[in-house]
């Protein structure tokens, strides 16, 4: 029985001899592999908003830098700074300002005025 065992790790032993040797382990830059909008990580406030709309255009396609802010999706959700909505991948929590009612009254009869 003993002697059945060492053969059987013999034969195990000898049977690594023939994978092929794995990459080294050292680390490696990975490039990303998606970019992040120009205020990812940074307030998401009115005046970003406004910045992003101002370098939108409709014509090129939707991305990360190009995007509407004030378009809604399906379910009435907001985009994030980068322009992903809430289920998609690539969605983050905006670092949105503390905001009073009186402000978000004045700022939506502003968007309202200027038809957004």
């Amino acid at each position: 029985m003993k002697f059945a065992v060492v053969a059987l790790l013999a034969l195990v032993a000898a049977a690594s001899a023939f994978v092929a040797p794995s990459a080294p382990l050292a680390q490696r830059s990975c490039s990303r592999l998606f970019a992040e909008g120009k205020y990812d990580g940074k307030l998401w406030d009115e005046a970003a908003k406004q910045d992003v709309l101002s370098t939108y255009d409709a014509s090129k396609p939707w991305g990360e830098t190009n995007f509407d802010p004030y378009k809604r999706d399906g379910n009435g959700n907001a985009c994030d700074p980068s322009g992903y909505y809430p289920g998609e991948g690539k969605y983050k929590d905006p670092i949105r300002p503390s905001v009073s009612f009186a402000e978000y009254l004045k700022q939506r009869e502003e968007a309202a005025k200027a038809g957004n």
